[in-house]
């Protein structure tokens, strides 16, 4: 029963006030965020759209013909000499940025097996060729000899003629090695062509995540404006690309007719290696010869660094300059409320109210006066008889008053006609 008293409860909020402030102290916390810098005028949050292009004409006359512009050239001789190559960076000053997916030109490109024909007689040797026409003769030399060309060709089915796709270099690479016990042979088709792509693009905390959406290919020609070649454009492109309506990506015929011009060029010479002593015609061969056994991401390679210039160098409609921009973040402060730390305390101050108007009440109710911190109105009160007979001479023995009534439970009532008395508890 002795829980049960009012007391017990006004001790109860007191201890567990005790923690009111350990739980005060998680119920609030401060994060840093991505918070989008809004331009007070636009009320807009952009960032500059990524580079991109919807034509390409990055080429200058040189004497009766067009040559390739120095930065094409450039990234040309990147993607087919560099180990690696860089996503093109996004204009993002804030360390934080996000764009929607975007379109842009770009190459594609692959190299696939080819077949090869084996012509062999006893005075000659074995002569390997592919149906285009490239062609590697061994004479039954040394062990140790590799023999290795590259030539441009028209392609196995002669991609220039295709209206659907817009290539601009096709060439074979052949490569015959001979060992004690076999001869290898390696044929190739390598494609590039222009072709579309979607990115997208994001930069969190300075670092830039890049992927590649779609690509799309399909192209239809028409004759160029000003120029002996035709154009070409892309038709039927899938919502993969994020294109927007009216908005077209064409290729100038006489920029393609430039590109092929030069990459026929690079994509000509042969290696040899005998005793060990290797010859390369060119530094590109090298490469080519180096990236043999993989292929598929040399032609990738290049494929990256020229969709970087193309990016950089192409051009886009003055109406559709700012149709990808992006949204520009800064790390600011946010304020975390933990709402379940507030339930303590909130709990904690219930109580207390309830506490406080459970004493008003039985304060009011008993017609308590406002006696605390008082001892005179002690002097008034009356003491029960019986409760007065237990003290006998208790007043005169030492601690008498402590053994005969110290442990008697007594309440103070308000009798009728006023008197305040000090009795045994009825109900106990």
């Amino acid at each position: 029963m002795k829980g049960k008293h009012l007391a017990c409860v006004g001790a109860a909020i007191i201890i567990l006030a005790q923690g009111f402030e350990t739980f005060s102290s998680e119920m609030i916390g401060f994060d840093a965020e991505p918070t989008a810098i809004v331009n007070s005028s636009t009320n807009t949050a952009h960032a500059p759209p990524p580079p991109r292009a919807e034509t390409w004409h990055n080429i200058v006359p040189r004497g009766a013909g067009m040559s390739l512009g120095l930065s094409t050239k450039a990234a040309i001789y990147d993607g087919i000499l560099a180990g690696t190559v860089s996503n093109l960076p996004g204009p993002c000053s804030t360390a934080n940025c996000a764009w929607p997916p975007f379109p842009t030109l770009g190459v594609c490109g692959n190299c696939t097996e080819s077949l090869f024909r084996t012509t062999c007689d006893f005075h000659n040797g074995c002569t390997y060729a592919m149906p285009s026409g490239t062609s590697v003769s061994n004479q039954g030399g040394p062990a140790s000899e590799i023999t290795f060309t590259v030539a441009p060709s028209g392609g196995s089915i002669n991609v220039f003629n295709s209206n659907s796709q817009a290539f601009f270099s096709a060439f074979d690479i052949l490569s015959v090695s001979q060992t004690p016990l076999a001869t290898m042979v390696r044929a190739h088709e390598c494609l590039l062509w222009f072709c579309l792509q979607s990115f997208n693009i994001t930069v969190t905390n300075g670092v830039q995540s890049s992927t590649m959406i779609a690509n799309w290919s399909k192209t239809n020609s028409s004759p160029g404006t000003n120029t002996h070649f035709d154009d070409f454009t892309f038709v039927d492109i899938p919502p993969a690309l994020y294109v927007k309506d009216q908005t077209r990506y064409t290729v100038p015929g006489d920029s393609i007719h430039a590109l092929k011009s030069f990459m026929d060029t690079l994509t000509v010479g042969n290696a040899s290696n005998i005793a060990g002593a290797v010859s390369y015609s060119s530094d590109w061969i090298e490469a080519m010869h180096n990236a043999t056994t993989d292929l598929d991401d040399w032609v990738a390679r290049l494929a990256a660094s020229m969709t970087n210039d193309i990016r950089q160098s192409g051009s886009v409609d003055t109406n559709n300059i700012f149709e990808y921009s992006g949204t520009a973040y800064v790390m600011a402060s946010h304020v975390r409320v933990n709402w379940y730390f507030v339930f303590y305390p909130l709990t904690l101050m219930a109580l207390a109210f309830c506490y406080l108007a459970q004493t008003v009440w039985r304060t009011a109710r008993d017609q308590v006066c406002a006696w605390k911190g008082d001892s005179l109105p002690m002097l008034f009160c009356n003491v029960e008889q019986n409760i007065q007979a237990q003290v006998r001479d208790g007043m005169d023995v030492p601690e008498g008053l402590k053994a005969r009534v110290g442990g008697t439970e007594v309440e103070l009532v308000r009798q009728d006609d006023g008197q305040w008395l000090f009795r045994e508890p009825i109900n106990h």
